[in-house]
């Protein structure tokens, strides 16, 4: 997949005549998938194939400002090079195109640029300065550069609710990683560097890897998981916990420690995604390490339990 950040490389990268589907893709939900899946179709036609997205530049928002995300930059890439796009654009956010007037984004990004002759968009796309721009004014610009326009319906899940970012932060916020993960079609991920905590866990023959996600990901309450690990191209299963360790003595910043069933290899300093699938119980503090060590033994059955009965099915196996 080609990967395109800038403006300048957008006009110089040579890409061929295009169909494309723009928006934030924030969870690349199933909704979001349905577009990208309508792209595709397009590419079987000689098109390029292109997600068009905005990159914010830094300190756009202080940090108490910032909405955290499903998906970090990095996660986001990754998922989209395993479905199969062509091209990926991060347009740079910056103060001349937030105030680009919607008519001169389509004429100077989209046909100049990107040479679209097909744009696929959900029926409340808006771009443009002030969100001027609709699907009534790309579907009055399609004859006057020669590109088609296919509005796809929103999807939506088994209740009849749409499929939306907020709709997945909304479940998320209260532990529900089943239907996070119907609604993306893939288990929610957290990303991070295995780093160095206080190996208490090998002390009784439960070693872990600790990660600290990025501080811009969303994480789901604190609490400990069904989880799966991958690492070098293989899926191991496992129990993971969220939150700030608070049986151990010290200030520990928020982050994941997952405990990989039958797996104990050197991890540190690997950027390894965990999946997960199921919401066990929340975090507490234990009065000693003895009941620590004993509720994680319990932790790690259930998690094997969950496994084993077939309703959580990780992406590959060892």
């Amino acid at each position: 997949m080609r990967l395109i950040t800038g403006q300048t490389e957008l006009l110089s990268a040579g890409v061929r005549p295009s169909a494309v589907t723009l928006g934030k893709f924030d969870g690349l939900h199933l909704g979001h998938r349905k577009l990208i899946g309508e792209v595709l179709k397009a590419g079987e036609d000689g098109l390029e194939t292109v997600a068009f997205t905005f990159s914010l530049p830094p300190r756009t928002f202080t940090e108490r400002e910032m909405q955290p995300v499903l998906l970090t930059r990095r996660e986001k890439r990754i998922h989209m090079e395993r479905l199969g796009l062509g091209t990926l654009v991060e347009y740079p956010f910056t103060e001349a195109v937030c105030h680009m007037e919607p008519e001169d984004f389509v004429e100077q990004v989209l046909v100049k640029g990107l040479k679209v002759k097909r744009i696929v968009t959900g029926p409340d796309f808006c771009f443009g300065y002030r969100r001027r721009g609709n699907v009534e004014l790309l579907s009055r610009l399609a004859d006057v550069y020669g590109y088609e326009l296919t509005v796809i319906e929103k999807e939506r899940d088994a209740k009849g609710r749409i499929i939306s970012s907020t709709l997945v932060r909304e479940e998320l916020s209260q532990g529900h990683v089943e239907q996070v993960n119907e609604l993306l079609g893939y288990p929610y991920t957290v990303t991070g560097e295995v780093v160095h905590g206080n190996h208490l866990g090998r002390t009784f023959g439960m070693p872990t890897i600790n990660q600290i996600p990025a501080r811009e990901k969303l994480l789901p309450p604190n609490g400990v998981y069904t989880a799966a690990v991958e690492i070098e191209g293989k899926t191991y299963r496992g129990v993971s916990n969220v939150g700030y360790k608070p049986t151990i003595e010290g200030n520990y910043p928020k982050g994941v420690e997952t405990y990989i069933f039958d797996f104990d290899r050197d991890l540190y300093g690997k950027t390894l995604d965990v999946q997960l699938f199921h919401y066990q119980r929340k975090e507490q503090k234990f009065a000693s390490v003895e009941e620590l060590k004993a509720q994680l033994v319990k932790d790690a059955r259930e998690s094997r339990s969950l496994f084993e009965s077939g309703n959580y099915v990780v992406r590959s196996e060892k």
